[in-house]
This record gives C-alpha cells, structure tokens and sequence, in this order.
C-alpha cells in the first residue's frame, strides 16, 4: 500500500508478459522510455513523487530506499 498521496512516478507502469526474465514477479516499464533493470530501480521509481523529479534524469535526486528481504528459501532433503 502507498503512503497517503504518495503513489510513485506516473511513469511507472506494469508491462505485459512477454519476456522469460521475470517470471515470478511483475514486470514495469517507464512510459518515457528508461530501463528498470530490477526491484531496486523500480523501488526508485515508487518513491519517487513526479516525473519531474526523476532520478534517471536526476541522479543526485536518487531516494534511499529499502527492499523487503526475500522469503526463505525451503531446503529439500536429498533422497541419499
């Protein structure tokens, strides 16, 4: 859930399915054409309240952000 009036960049938009790389999780795009390369830039992105401010075209505006560490992973026990 977003912040009360804190929605992320406009530009921030999901993509469709098409490519392999992802699988598991959404996929975004910038509808002015920059590359998201993973959950950290995308996560730049949410935080980021106006395509004015962006960090892509302003890097000293970059926000701090912090992910969510990813679930455990569930070890399987080897048959030997």
């Amino acid at each position: 859930m977003a912040e009360p009036g804190r929605y992320g960049c406009p530009m921030l938009a999901r993509a469709r399915r098409f490519s392999p790389i992802q699988v598991n999780g959404p996929q975004w795009r910038c509808s002015l054409g920059w590359a998201l390369r993973g959950e950290l830039d995308v996560a730049c992105c949410l935080a980021t309240e106006s395509a004015t401010d962006c960090w892509k075209v302003h890097p000293e505006r970059k926000p701090i952000v912090e992910l969510s560490p990813p679930p455990p992973r569930e070890h399987k026990a080897s048959a030997d």
